[in-house]
């Protein structure tokens, strides 16, 4: 096999690679059209490369019977080390994580590399449509989904004031698109102050600063934070 021959193959997973980093290049994700495209190239040049040397390793004799060529391992450690790649683009804020639809998509066209670098083209063009599919049409069917939403409540209020606010908080368990739950309670300054925790889930939307304002408007509360 050529190495003309080959390179087309490099050439189509960069195309395929390069159409899926457009689409995240086009929202700014951290990752890009150029990471997209070393990626998925990278992915087959290795899977190219290692196609051409096994054609010329001697497959009969002793050396045959000693050495073994497994490309499914050398997938897997392309697919291993996007791994790391991925992982730096995955970010956390709070409850809020970022990055894990770009991280996958790295994995992803590592794959559509190897498709491409091993010569299945077809695969590696159907893969392609699919994952491009699940990143323009899917985002905009996954915005229509009411998707569950966390807060964490955190209220510093004097002894006096503990059972309104339990009250006021449990009232929102009207809504049965709401959850509350008390996960913890501090006693601080010689107990005269106490800090309760709260985690609100709820689906929808919600009108979390009112409800917030409603707590903070309670005699006897010193200080209230909504993450």
């Amino acid at each position: 096999m050529e190495e003309w021959t080959l390179l087309i193959r490099v050439l189509v997973a960069a195309v395929l690679a390069g159409v899926i980093g457009a689409e995240r290049e086009l929202h700014g994700r951290p990752a890009g059209l150029r990471t997209h495209l070393l990626v998925g190239t990278g992915a087959a040049l290795v899977m190219v490369t290692f196609a051409l040397t096994a054609r010329v390793l001697p497959s009969d004799g002793m050396w045959g019977q000693l050495v073994r060529v497994d490309p499914g391992r050398l997938a897997a450690g392309i697919i291993t080390g996007i791994g790391f790649l991925g992982a730096g683009t995955i970010m956390r804020t709070g409850d809020w994580v970022f990055g894990l639809t770009t991280a996958a998509s790295l994995w992803f066209v590592a794959a559509l590399g190897i498709a491409a670098g091993e010569g299945l083209y077809v695969l590696a063009t159907g893969g392609m449509v699919i994952g491009l599919i699940v990143l323009t049409v899917m985002d905009r069917l996954e915005q229509r989904i009411p998707s569950a939403v966390r807060h964490q409540l955190v209220v510093e209020i004097s002894p006096q004031a503990q059972e309104e606010v339990v009250a006021t908080v449990d009232r929102l368990r009207s809504d049965k698109t709401m959850r509350v739950r008390l996960t913890g309670l501090e006693v601080k300054d010689g107990k005269d102050r106490v800090t309760l925790h709260f985690r609100i889930r709820h689906r929808g939307s919600v009108d979390i600063a009112s409800i917030a304002s409603t707590i903070s408007a309670i005699d006897g509360v010193f200080a209230l934070r909504l993450e």
